[in-house]
């Protein structure tokens, strides 16, 4: 029972890294838990203590699932509430296998203490290549997003490098409590921290000098703030046209040198360009702007005879010329498509429409006033690889546009917001990020907010951004921290499967 009790505490604590509560320091503890109840249990009760910690997290930091499930997937309360703890089954194989390892390990302290944070991340970084989609969303690193200092090293290693050290401060805390390399572990931790720090504190004055020598680009978001109920029901296309005409009104009155205008994901809920029945008076509000506008629409695919929807970024200029579009590439399953549809002819998909979405192809900038603006849709902007490529083909800046409205007022805009400002500091570039009901922010280039609209409102923001491109070790060579802490994973787990059976032959 007491290690069921620990192993629930480590979920709980896991969640209360991330927004809401955002109680980051915890996660500099939220593993010893789990490490004290796998102890002396046998292999099976190590996995299974692991997966009860991994289920209690992830239903719990997820719940804008359930929200989103139960409030406009159309399923009962029940069948929500299970959709939840499925998938946080699905995800908890993560801390079921650290757990497994961790106790093999209860016999090599040294693997232990210095070695299984590379485990951690190595779990981690499978979670980004799960299969359907992928899911890396919270990883242990982002819980230290508010301590600016500590992760500007992630234009090294990414994220993974700030998990690592997080996951190295249980595994050093678990140590000294245990007896093990007090010294050796503390020493090491305080090196790694106190470097880290100073890196971050060199980096931040090298990052915002080269951002003085940059031309500001100024950004007008408009957040609509319409209600994900109403969003794509056609009788309430006229007070969506009102607002956003409106709002992009005033935007501009209240700063005339705004170089464009920003709308969110799907904020022109038809296809812009093909109806004919709503998109001139999309282009009525463009030409009595005056601006440029980058609006998120839907958009079609033709394949022969068979048509497929695209989530879609226009990026229409003031005189109404085209000056390029974007379509999300990475594509949410069973919210854009239903995966293996001819097996799974009996699930709906939670977005509205019977026509699944296919993936864009092109993820090279839009171009607009000399800046080219990488584009990413939705939660294309958790993966950093997709980041890493628009960066590697140009991109100055990150646009991007969501749609949090299916979270409700959860945890989950809040946690979507950390990892967008994840991207400006791993590339070194400025984030602008337009959200139909929030939050709706942009980040310069080290990771400082310049303004948000708050989640559930209604209004505009003018940002002056600052467009750089300064190439970083992590956009040049990518993923480098996160292969290595597999290779040594792997390496440690063969060594202690080797060293335990020599042992067992004596």
């Amino acid at each position: 029972m007491k290690a069921l009790f620990l192993s629930i505490l480590s979920g709980l604590l896991l969640t209360a890294g991330f927004p809401k509560p955002e109680l980051h320091f915890l996660a500099w503890i939220a593993l010893i838990p789990l490490l004290f109840a796998i102890r002396g249990k046998t292999g099976k009760q190590a996995l299974f203590f692991g997966y009860v910690c991994g289920l209690v997290h992830y239903s719990t930091a997820l719940l804008w699932t359930w929200h989103a499930v139960y409030y406009y997937g159309g399923v009962n309360i029940f069948l929500s509430v299970f959709i939840l703890l499925l998938l946080g089954g699905i995800l908890a194989p993560l801390h079921a296998l650290f757990a497994r390892v961790a106790r093999k390990w209860e016999n090599h302290p040294a693997l232990l203490v210095f070695v299984l944070p590379f485990v951690w991340v190595a779990l981690e970084f499978g979670l980004t290549y799960a299969p359907f989609s992928g899911f890396p969303w919270t990883l242990i690193g982002y819980t230290q997003t508010p301590v600016s200092r500590l992760v500007q090293f992630a234009d090294v290693t990414g994220v993974y490098g700030v998990s690592w050290l997080v996951a190295f401060g249980n595994t050093v805390i678990y140590g000294l409590i245990r007896g093990h390399f007090r010294k050796l572990g503390a020493s090491l931790l305080a090196v790694c921290i106190l470097a880290a720090v100073a890196y971050g504190s060199w980096r931040l004055n090298v990052v915002k000098a080269e951002q003085s020598a940059a031309p500001p680009f100024k950004v007008s978001i408009i957040q609509g703030n319409i209600e994900q109920s109403l969003k794509w029901d056609p009788n309430f296309l006229d007070e969506t046209f009102k607002r956003y005409r409106q709002l992009s009104l005033d935007a501009v009155k209240d700063d005339p040198s705004t170089d464009m205008l920003f709308w969110p994901e799907s904020a022109m809920p038809f296809l812009y360009g093909i109806d004919d029945r709503y998109t001139p008076t999309v282009n009525d509000i463009i030409k009595d702007a005056g601006k440029p506008v980058l609006i998120g629409t839907i958009g079609i695919s033709r394949v022969g005879a068979n048509r497929s929807l695209l989530n879609q970024g226009y990026l229409v200029d003031e005189n109404l010329n085209f000056r390029g579009s974007y379509a999300k590439q990475h594509l949410v399953p069973f919210g854009e498509y239903i995966p293996f549809s001819d097996l799974l002819f009996f699930v709906h998909k939670i977005v509205p429409g019977e026509m699944q979405y296919v993936p864009g192809k092109n993820s090279g900038p839009l171009y607009l006033n000399g800046n080219a603006m990488g584009v990413l849709v939705c939660y294309e902007v958790i993966f950093p690889q997709l980041s890493r490529e628009r960066v590697l083909r140009g991109a100055q800046m990150l646009m991007n546009l969501t749609n949090d409205g299916w979270y409700g007022d959860t945890g989950g805009p809040y946690q979507h917001l950390y990892m967008s400002c994840w991207r400006a500091i791993e590339f070194r570039v400025p984030i602008v990020r337009a959200a139909n009901t929030g939050i709706s922010a942009a980040f310069d280039a080290t990771g400082a907010e310049l303004g948000r609209i708050g989640w559930g409102k209604e209004g505009f923001l003018t940002v002056a951004v600052r467009p750089m491109r300064s190439m970083t070790l992590y956009a040049r060579y990518g993923d480098v921290f996160a292969w290595l802490s597999v290779f040594m994973a792997i390496s440690a787990i063969i060594f202690s499967y080797i060293h335990s059976s020599r042992r067992n032959k004596k």
